[in-house]
C-alpha cells in the first residue's frame, strides 16, 4: 500500500497523529481518536448510493452502522491526488462467529431492525441507482436449461473428467431441487410482490455474513461494508446468510427453526413465504460450481473442484432434511 498523506486526513477535519497500514485500510490515530480510512474505487454515483443506504438507516434509529465522516467540503469522501478516500470510526471488536449461536442470534435479530427500516431509501443527487433486476422464476428456469446443457455438454466429450463423472452421477438431485424452488415461487404472483418492493423502495446489504458484522465488547453488533446494497427484496440477506451458517451447522433444521422464527417476530415473511421457500431450496452452491467449472476461465486458487463438489454432495442429506423442514414454513 502507499503511504498515507496527512493532508487526507486534514481534509476531513482531524489531524493525524500516527496511522497503521492493515490489509486495505489506514488505521489512524487522530486529534479525536481512531479512525479508519479506505482507498475506494473511482465511481462516486456508487459511493453516493452506498451513503444514501447509511444514511438512510441512521437517521431511522438503525446506528449500529460504519457511518462516513463527511469532508470539510460537506461530502462523504476526499479526493486527494486523484484517489478517492473515505473515513469511518474504528469498531474495536471482533468479527461474527458462525459456529457460536448466541452471535448467529444477534446476527439475525440485527437484520431483523436493519430490515424494518429498509424501505422508502431516496439517494442523494447523483447516486448510482442500484438494484437487482431478478425475475426469479425466469433465472430458475434458465438454471434448469443449464444443467441440461451442461450434462450435454459432458456426453459429447471423448473423455471425462471426475468432475464430469461427479456431476453425472448426482445432478439430477440438484435439478429436482431447482424444480421444487420453480414450484414454490409459481404459487404466488411474484411479479406482484415485486413491483411493490420496487415502488416502496426496499434495500437489501448484499453481502451480509461474518466478516461483516463486527461484535463490540459491550454487546452490540456493527454492519459494516455496504459497497455491494441494492435496492431489492430484503429476504435476500436473510437467505443469503441462512445458507451460511446451516452448512456450517449441517443443515441443522431446529438451528434454522429458531434463527427463522426469530426474524418473523421483526419482519413479518408471510407475503414473502413462497419467495424465502424458493430461494433456500435453490442450489446455490452446485450450480455455481458446475457453472464456473464448464463455462468460466478462471483458474482455481485454492481447492480443487472435485473437492469443492465433493463437499456439496457429501451434504446432501442433511440438505434434504432442511429442504423438508423449510417446504413446511
Amino acid at each position: 500500500m502507499k503511504s498515507l498523506c496527512s493532508e487526507v486526513v486534514k481534509g476531513f477535519g482531524y489531524k493525524l497523529k500516527s496511522y497503521t497500514a492493515f490489509r486495505n485500510l489506514y488505521i489512524c490515530n487522530t486529534n479525536l481518536g481512531i479512525k479508519v480510512i479506505k482507498v475506494v474505487e473511482n465511481n462516486i454515483p456508487r459511493l453516493l448510493f452506498q451513503y444514501s443506504v447509511k444514511e438512510h438507516l441512521y437517521n431511522n434509529g438503525f446506528k449500529s452502522l460504519d457511518s462516513f465522516h463527511l469532508s470539510l467540503e460537506n461530502k462523504p469522501y476526499y479526493i486527494y491526488q486523484d484517489n478517492i478516500y473515505v473515513m469511518t470510526n474504528w469498531l474495536e471488536g471482533r468479527e461474527c462467529d458462525f459456529n457460536n449461536l448466541e452471535d448467529i442470534k444477534k446476527a439475525i435479530l440485527t437484520l431483523g431492525d436493519m430490515h424494518k427500516i429498509s424501505k422508502g431509501l431516496v439517494p442523494v443527487e447523483g447516486s448510482l441507482l442500484r438494484s437487482f433486476d431478478d425475475d426469479l422464476p425466469f433465472i430458475i428456469k434458465k438454471r434448469i436449461r443449464e444443467f441440461n446443457t451442461m450434462k450435454k455438454k459432458i456426453n459429447r466429450q471423448s473423455h471425462m473428467t471426475n468432475f464430469d463423472l461427479l456431476f453425472l452421477k448426482n445432478y439430477k438431485r440438484y435439478e429436482e431441487y431447482s424444480l421444487r424452488a420453480l414450484e414454490w415461487i409459481e404459487k404466488v404472483d411474484y411479479e406482484r410482490i415485486r413491483i411493490k418492493v420496487e415502488k416502496e423502495k426496499y434495500f437489501c446489504h448484499n453481502d451480509y455474513t461474518y466478516h461483516n458484522l463486527i461484535l463490540l465488547p459491550a454487546g452490540p453488533l456493527y454492519v459494516t461494508n455496504f459497497e455491494k446494497c441494492k435496492y431489492g427484496f430484503p429476504i435476500y440477506d436473510l437467505v443469503y446468510i441462512l445458507k451460511k451458517i446451516m452448512k456450517r451447522h449441517k443443515w441443522d433444521t431446529k438451528i434454522a427453526d429458531e434463527l427463522i422464527s426469530l426474524y418473523d417476530k421483526k419482519i413479518d415473511i408471510k407475503e414473502i413465504k413462497n419467495i424465502l421457500v424458493s430461494l433456500l431450496i435453490f442450489p446455490d452452491d452446485f450450480w455455481k460450481i458446475c457453472n464456473r467449472y464448464y463455462n468460466s476461465r478462471r483458474s482455481w486458487a485454492f481447492q480443487s473442484p472435485v473437492n469443492k463438489l465433493t463437499f456439496i454432495i457429501n451434504q446432501k442429506e442433511n440438505q434434504d432434511k432442511f429442504i423438508k423442514y423449510v417446504e413446511t414454513l
